[in-house]
């Protein structure tokens, strides 16, 4: 036989697995004849004894709960009398408060199979184990064994003992086998009998529930004809009270009319001046971009402004320096060209006095005629730069003055305007003006007057030395020494040519 397992009827708690042989007990309740210590039932509340004149009688019971939610599942007999149906620690279960499945599968519920039917109650004079059912299974009477000394019986004796014994064990069967259909029978007849309990009771709850529902439509209907008869009454007073409100109607109708159509103004007056408001916002948001915009190329304007200044005081500087050398250059062409003209003059007489002259001083005197001209070009170019800065300066000067004053030209078309204009030009030229190669140069040769390099086959004396009188030296080192004249020196006559070309171009410009 398949174990099974016995649950809670409340919880669906597991309390433990058995076989499924029950002994039933009247007719709602069954119990185990199987050791059921391992079971989690728990017993509680007072010791009590067992009726008198039942099967129970004599017995010590307490109440059996689940040990996990403490519903009631029947009674737990603790002792028993010598001799009793019952056994010590035997449980009586309900049959409506555990619930039997397969241990195989547990989502299969099954009926508990009845081995045997005891009656709740007793007979008087007649011990318990006397009162079961008389379908229950009688023990076997022991067959009639043949003596050793007996005679043997007949053939038709030993048949019909044969035919006895089949018929005998035939009625034992079918005796359990109505015993088990008697036991699910029970089984049944109490479960309907469960239900028709609570079906009965659920009936009367609804009697109940219809009573007050009857009794709830009837003073709701009371209540009802309460409230017609006020209406009633309300509606006569309201026929007496309206000629004479009428006119008040009519007068409070044209005031909430009038009301209305104020209202109504007012709140297409609040969109306008919303939408003003919005439109407002949306400018001084603009006019505040403007703003730090043109603070922004105020700002830039006032660096370019300093810059050029600085620049320009720079270029006053150096105008100063060059104008002092361009100076110091005419009083030195001056004496050149005395020297020149006596040279001249020396030149014409005979060839022994023209001899007095060394090879050293005339290339002396060609390398500071070669730097003569190199300043000379410097002070050209420079007078260009400091023209370009003069009108830099005044285009700065004038943007600062439209930026001083931002109420003249508020047109939307100023932004544009402004980023049309010369400053970042100038800006972008800064960086590549030559002040720094002025200062750093001052030396070297012009592109456009380079002095033309010495023959080779003049004599090898070095033109690095200069007199200490020569005024020509270098502005560029801040110690005051000569720069030497790196290059080969030329002959006599190169040097005359070069000299009256560079007279004529001296006396041309002066």
């Amino acid at each position: 036989m398949d174990p099974i397992v016995c649950k809670c009827a409340n919880c669906d708690a597991a309390l433990g697995s058995l076989l499924n042989k029950w002994t039933q007990l009247g007719k709602n309740y069954i119990m185990s004849d199987q050791d059921v210590e391992h079971l989690l039932v728990a017993a509680s509340g007072d010791v009590r004894l067992g009726d008198v004149g039942t099967v129970i009688g004599g017995c010590e019971l307490q109440a059996a709960e689940c040990a996990k939610c403490g519903f009631n599942l029947g009674q737990k007999c603790l002792k028993c009398p010598v001799d009793h149906t019952l056994n010590d620690g035997q449980v009586i279960f309900r049959i409506t408060s555990i619930n039997l499945r397969l241990a195989s599968d547990m989502r299969r519920k099954i009926a508990p199979n009845i081995v045997r039917v005891l009656n709740l109650k007793v007979r008087d004079r007649q011990p318990p184990k006397e009162q079961e059912d008389p379908a229950s299974p009688m023990p076997q009477e022991e067959s009639p064994m043949p003596h050793k000394e007996s005679p043997m019986p007949h053939k038709d004796d030993a048949a019909l003992n044969r035919n006895l014994l089949q018929i005998r064990a035939q009625l034992e069967m079918q005796r359990q086998e109505i015993s088990r259909i008697g036991g699910i029978g029970n089984y049944i007849v109490s479960g309907f009998n469960t239900a028709f309990t609570r079906v009965d009771q659920q009936i009367r709850q609804l009697n109940e529930s219809v009573h007050g529902i009857r009794s709830d439509v009837g003073r709701q209907r009371d209540a009802l004809d309460l409230l017609e008869s006020k209406a009633a009454d309300a509606k006569e007073e309201e026929t007496e009270r309206v000629c004479p409100c009428e006119a008040i109607v009519a007068r409070l109708d044209k005031q909430l009319h009038d009301t209305d159509m104020i209202v109504a103004e007012l709140r297409q007056a609040l969109h306008k001046s919303q939408s003003e408001s919005e439109l407002l916002r949306q400018r001084l948001t603009l006019t505040r971009e403007k703003m730090e915009e043109a603070r922004g190329d105020a700002a830039n304007l006032k660096a370019d402004v300093d810059e050029a200044k600085n620049a320009a005081h720079e270029s006053l500087t150096l105008s100063r320096e060059y104008a002092c050398e361009v100076s110091s250059l005419r009083r030195e062409v001056k004496q050149l060209r005395a020297e020149m003209k006596d040279e001249h003059m020396l030149s014409q007489q005979p060839a022994a006095a023209a001899s007095s002259f060394s090879s050293h001083e005339l290339d002396i005197l060609a390398s500071n005629i070669s730097k003569i001209g190199n300043r000379a070009s410097h002070i050209e170019s420079l007078q260009m730069e400091f023209e370009l800065f003069k009108t830099r300066l005044q285009r700065l000067e004038a943007a600062r003055a439209d930026v001083a004053h931002p109420g003249r030209g508020m047109a939307p078309t100023s932004a544009a305007a402004d980023d049309k204009t010369e400053p970042p030009a100038f800006r972008r030229k800064r960086a590549y003006s030559g002040r720094d190669d002025v200062r750093g140069g001052f030396d070297r040769a012009s592109p456009k007057r380079v002095a033309p390099s010495m023959s080779d086959n003049d004599s090898g004396i070095s033109t690095g030395y200069t007199r200490v009188s020569d005024p020509c030296r270098s502005f560029s080192s801040g110690s005051g020494k000569a720069t030497p004249h790196s290059g080969i020196r030329r002959s006599r006559g190169g040097v005359e040519d070069y000299a009256a070309i560079r007279r004529d171009s001296w006396s041309s410009s002066v």
